[in-house]
């Protein structure tokens, strides 16, 4: 399993944004090969093993900042990274989208961060989306998680509110595909 550079990076800068004061900790705390990568420049196109440039340091963020609240932890790296996307090169998206056709969007754009995986957008009725993560070797639950928080600043950004979801299986705990329900008003 892959992921893009450009998902490192932002992994990066979201300990530097919301943990300045303890970033040399969490660098400290990665095991080696994580802590060379992440102290080096990441190419954003470049692709990397997803075990050490990502499952091990986001684990590392929920140990160190939310103290194994992997749901907290999950949720907050993915409304940042959302926030970094969808404001910064994605921004179009925003423009012409609804919220269907913005998650529709966002279950092909994670295809293309993570190598190999397949997500997709299962049922869209009125202001319930069904999102299935249905191949993704060795996923984490942070990493669920933090799909769910991305797609919660998604919605946000298309100006939905009272936005709720809720994770009805996980892929991290053996079942057949991650699912989550988002509904809003």
């Amino acid at each position: 399993m892959k992921v893009k550079g450009t998902s490192i990076k932002t992994t990066r800068d979201f300990v530097k944004m919301k943990f300045p004061n303890r970033y040399d900790q969490w660098i400290k705390s990665l095991p080696k090969e994580s802590q060379a990568l992440y102290l080096d420049t990441v190419k954003v196109s470049d692709w990397f093993e997803i075990r050490s440039a990502y499952y091990e340091p986001m684990n590392k963020i929920v140990e160190l900042f939310y103290d194994n609240n992997v749901q907290k932890g999950g949720e907050e790296m993915g409304l940042y990274s959302a926030e970094v996307a969808l404001t910064g090169i994605y921004k179009v998206f925003l423009l012409v989208a609804t919220p269907q056709y913005l998650m529709k969007r966002a279950s092909r754009m994670m295809e293309t961060f993570y190598t190999p995986s397949e997500v997709e957008v299962a049922e869209v009725v009125n202001k319930t989306i069904v999102m299935k993560i249905k191949k993704f070797e060795g996923i984490t639950k942070p990493l669920e998680y933090r799909f769910a928080g991305w797609c919660v600043k998604a919605l946000e950004l298309c100006k939905c509110k009272n936005i709720t979801y809720k994770v009805t299986s996980f892929i991290s705990a053996g079942h057949p595909t991650t699912t989550v329900e988002f509904k809003w008003e």
